[in-house]
C-alpha cells in the first residue's frame, strides 16, 4: 500500500479542528483574443509559502487590500495579489510548483467565430479524487446522492420541497458519517495488524469484521489507535494489543500522520474562483455573480463524487459584420435600382 495514499475520510475531523485553512480568490480575466490575466489574492504575511507559483516566472506582485483578521484577534493582515499575462487559458497551470500540493483544474476556452457572433466556451474541470480509502463510497451512497451532498447537483431531486430534501439530505449524511467511521476504522485496524506479531496476524484479519460490528457504537465516537486496541485486547482477553501501541506509539501515529498527508494539504484549501468573460454571459452553471464576473465555491468537498466542472460562454457581438452585412445589403438594394432603371 502507498504510504502517501490519500484518506479522504479524514476530512470531517480535519475541518472541524483545523485552523489552517487558506482562503484564495482567483480571478481570471478572458480577452476577446483568447489571451487572459490571471490573478491571485490572498492574506499573508509573507509570499513564498502561501502562493502554489513559481513567482520567478513573470508574476507580478502587489499588495491588494488590508484585512481584519478575525481568527488573530482582529489583527490587520495585508491582501497579498499576484498577476500574470497569458497567452492562452491552456497555459495557466504551466508556473505551479512541485512542492506543494494544490487543486489544480484543467482549464480550456473554445473560440467559435460565426459572423455577427463570436461565442467563448470556458471550462475548467477539477478532477474527482479517486483514492478515498480502503471501503468504497459507493457501498453507503449513490453516485446521484454523491453528488447532491458535495456538489449540490439537484438533477436526481427536482420537485421536491424543502421538507422532503431536509430528509433525504439527513438520510444522506447519516450514511456518510457510517462510511467515514468505517474507513478510519479500516484505517487503524490496518495498522495495528502491521505492528501485530506475524503469527497472529491471519488470526486477527478474519475478526475484523466482528471487532466493528460488537463496537459499532464506540467506534462512532472517534476512537483512537489506544482505544482500538484496547477493543481487540477485550475480544481476545488480552493485552498484547495495548502494550503494542505502548511501545509503538510515536510510530503508528507518524504512519497515520504521513498517509493523511495529501488530504492534509488539500482540504486545507477554499477557493473563491471568479471568471470574466468578453460579452455578454449566455449559460453558466453559477448563478453567484459579483459585479457580472461569474463566481463559484470550490473546496474538497466538491470533488469527492466526481469530476467537479465549472462551464461558462458568452457572446460578442461583431459590430463590423453588422456593418459589412448593413453595406452589401445597402449597395445590392442601389444596384438593383440602377439595373431596374436603365431598363
Amino acid at each position: 500500500m502507498k504510504n502517501n495514499k490519500i484518506i479522504i475520510w479524514s476530512i470531517i475531523s480535519i475541518v472541524l479542528t483545523s485552523c489552517q485553512s487558506e482562503n484564495y480568490r482567483i480571478i481570471t480575466r478572458v480577452d476577446r483574443d483568447g489571451s487572459c490575466l490571471r490573478e491571485i489574492h490572498i492574506i499573508a504575511d509573507t509570499i513564498s509559502d502561501n502562493f502554489p507559483y513559481d513567482l520567478s516566472s513573470g508574476w507580478k506582485i502587489s499588495q491588494a487590500d488590508t484585512i481584519v483578521d478575525i481568527h488573530l484577534s482582529q489583527k490587520i493582515k495585508k491582501v497579498i495579489k499576484i498577476s500574470k499575462k497569458y497567452n492562452s487559458v491552456q497555459e495557466l497551470s504551466t508556473d505551479l510548483r512541485r512542492d506543494v500540493i494544490f487543486p489544480n483544474p484543467k482549464e480550456s476556452l473554445k473560440k467559435r467565430f460565426r459572423w455577427f457572433y463570436t461565442y467563448y466556451a470556458f471550462t475548467a474541470v477539477y478532477p474527482e479524487v479517486t483514492e478515498k480509502g480502503r471501503v468504497p463510497m459507493d457501498q453507503y451512497m449513490s453516485k446521484a446522492e454523491q453528488r447532491l451532498f458535495f456538489q449540490g447537483d439537484m438533477s436526481a431531486y427536482r420537485g421536491m420541497n424543502g421538507i422532503e430534501l431536509k430528509e433525504v439530505l439527513d438520510d444522506i449524511e447519516t450514511r456518510f458519517e457510517k462510511w467515514h467511521n468505517r474507513s478510519k476504522y479500516e484505517e487503524w485496524f490496518d495498522i495495528i495488524l502491521h505492528f501485530a506479531d506475524s503469527d497472529f496476524r491471519s488470526q486477527l484479519s478474519a475478526v475484523k469484521d466482528t471487532v466493528y460490528s460488537l463496537n459499532e457504537k464506540e467506534i462512532d465516537e472517534n476512537p483512537t489507535t489506544n482505544t482500538l486496541c484496547t477493543m481487540i485486547d477485550n475480544f481476545f482477553s488480552t493485552d498484547r494489543f495495548s502494550k503494542i501501541y505502548a511501545e509503538n506509539e510515536q510510530e503508528m501515529d507518524d504512519m497515520f500522520e504521513k498517509r493523511t498527508e495529501t488530504i492534509n494539504e488539500l482540504v486545507k484549501y477554499n477557493i473563491k474562483y471568479e471568471l470574466a468573460l468578453p460579452g455578454k454571459i449566455m449559460t453558466a452553471n453559477t448563478d453567484l455573480q459579483n459585479d457580472g464576473v461569474l463566481v463559484w465555491n470550490v473546496d474538497m468537498f466538491r470533488f469527492l463524487a466526481d469530476d467537479y466542472t465549472l462551464t461558462a460562454e458568452s457572446r460578442v457581438v461583431n459590430i463590423w459584420a453588422f456593418v459589412v452585412t448593413l453595406l452589401l445589403v445597402v449597395i445590392s438594394m442601389c444596384c438593383f435600382v440602377m439595373l431596374h432603371s436603365s431598363k
